[in-house]
């Protein structure tokens, strides 16, 4: 079987062993434009990903692995379509990982904690003997899009972390966490609350009943597939 680097009339790119045939190009530029445009619509997404070497290392091992794809498989005799074929299946789990959560928005609302009322919320007095907004801050966005009030609320049971009126940039593998200080872009020494079950609502996150919370604090999104942060809201 004559390979496409071999064949007569294909054209290649580049000289001696580093020679693979234009074909094997298509997917790689098509990718890199692709996430071009996507980095022209979301800019804070593609700050984010600068600083973060997780999302680097998986850019730089995406891009080594369909490289090496449209190297290796004309060499083995391997077709054009098989070779874009091939080279097609990483990106596209790549654009299933990191681009198309970036387009999901997921809207979850649950009541306000037992005992209170969205009333008293707002005002952040205490709604009944058991229950109380104890603290509220104003949630940033960090490099991504991110509005609304985190509340710290007191009952019989704990605290409880809620965040209401949310609406956040969507993206993937995002977790709520609780952590010391002012203005922390880190989970570095807090508390893990859970995954964030959506990107828009309203949405109560209970602290476990170990923790001691002091204050002032940072609820902080973290994204953690790339160990970046999303929003965080300071409560003194």
């Amino acid at each position: 079987m004559t390979s496409d680097l071999k064949s007569p009339g294909r054209r290649r790119i580049g000289r001696g062993p580093l020679a693979v045939p234009a074909s094997s190009l298509v997917v790689p530029v098509a990718a890199a434009v692709a996430a071009a445009a996507f980095f022209a619509w979301k800019p804070g997404v593609a700050r984010s990903m600068l600083a973060s070497p997780r999302a680097l290392g998986f850019t730089v091992l995406v891009g080594v692995l369909v490289l090496g794809l449209g190297w290796l498989l004309p060499r083995l005799g391997r077709g054009t379509v098989v070779t874009i074929v091939a080279q097609a299946v990483p990106v596209l789990i790549a654009f299933t990982v990191t681009v198309l959560p970036a387009y999901h928005d997921v809207a979850v609302n649950e009541a306000f904690p037992a005992g209170s009322s969205a009333a008293a919320a707002r005002s952040a007095a205490p709604a009944m003997e058991q229950t109380a907004v104890v603290g509220r801050g104003r949630l940033q966005g960090i490099d991504h899009r991110a509005s609304g009030d985190v509340l710290l609320v007191r009952n019989t049971d704990g605290y409880i972390v809620r965040l209401q009126s949310l609406d956040v940039e969507p993206g993937p593998d995002y977790h709520v966490h609780v952590v010391p200080g002012v203005e922390r872009k880190s989970p570095d020494g807090g508390v893990h609350l859970n995954r964030l079950r959506g990107n828009r609502g309203n949405q109560n996150y209970p602290v476990p009943t170990t923790v001691g919370l002091q204050r002032p604090l940072t609820v902080l999104i973290w994204c953690r597939a790339f160990a970046v942060p999303i929003a965080a809201a300071t409560i003194r």
